[in-house]
């Protein structure tokens, strides 16, 4: 895992204060080069929301997509891990929904957003409802996709990380690990950089097995992939680094 990565997942674990995170996720995200960072824990403009988008600009989006057809809106509240959307993007999809295309132009239009990366997050009971963390930049079509190549897996995890603590940290609850010891363990030393034959050599079993356990984890978590299993694991406490 990249250290910087490392240090915010870290930081954002000893965060007290939902707007704590929020800021930090805002820094990390611009450290990435985004021009644009919105983090919404519900649709709802009464939910708690981070980043630098104005006021005015979402209050806007959220009524628009109460009274259109959205597609952006139904990868969200389907947990698609990722999409991508922006003025050069959404070039490739002729069958874009009306609305889409004049939000991704307004964004394009008032704050210079080109393309960017939504991440769908989850509610406190694991389902899918519209939450996402947004992450807008200048970037041009090809530029865009290359730099996501690069740096979508950083940006999902750190968003992921910064949610899970703000959930956690709205609801006021810290809820005992779920995790087994093994799959502590296995989580431990994916954070350390261990890759899966590493972490069957450091452990003496087989990498089956350790795919096994990471399966296994995945669905208690109720998340899709290791590296979101792994975010909640450090923000929430319940492994050791």
């Amino acid at each position: 895992m990249n250290l910087n990565l490392l240090d915010f997942v870290q930081d954002v674990g000893a965060a007290t204060t939902a707007d704590d995170v929020g800021q930090r996720f805002v820094r990390f995200a611009q450290e990435c080069n985004a021009s644009v960072v919105h983090m919404f824990m519900e649709t709802q403009l009464s939910g708690f929301r981070a980043g630098n988008v104005p006021y005015e600009i979402l209050e806007e989006e959220v009524h628009d997509s109460q009274f259109g057809t959205s597609q952006i809106v139904e990868l969200v509240t389907s947990g698609a891990p990722k999409v991508f959307w922006g003025v050069d993007i959404d070039q490739g999809n002729p069958m874009l929904p009306e609305l889409d295309v004049r939000i991704s132009e307004d964004r394009f239009r008032l704050l210079k957003q080109r393309n960017s990366v939504t991440f769908p997050m989850p509610d406190a009971d694991g389902q899918y409802r519209g939450a996402g963390v947004g992450i807008g930049f200048e970037d041009r079509g090809e530029t865009f996709l290359t730099h996501m190549a690069e740096a979508c897996g950083s940006l999902a995890l750190a968003s992921f990380s910064a949610h899970s603590r703000i959930q956690l940290l709205l609801t006021h609850e810290r809820a005992p690990s779920p995790l087994s010891k093994r799959q502590g363990e296995i989580l431990e030393l994916l954070a350390a950089g261990f890759q899966l034959g590493g972490i069957a050599d450091r452990l003496g079993i087989a990498d089956s097995t350790v795919n096994l356990h990471l399966a296994q984890l995945k669905k208690k978590l109720n998340v899709k992939t290791k590296e979101q299993a792994l975010a909640m694991a450090i923000s929430s406490g319940w492994i050791s680094l």
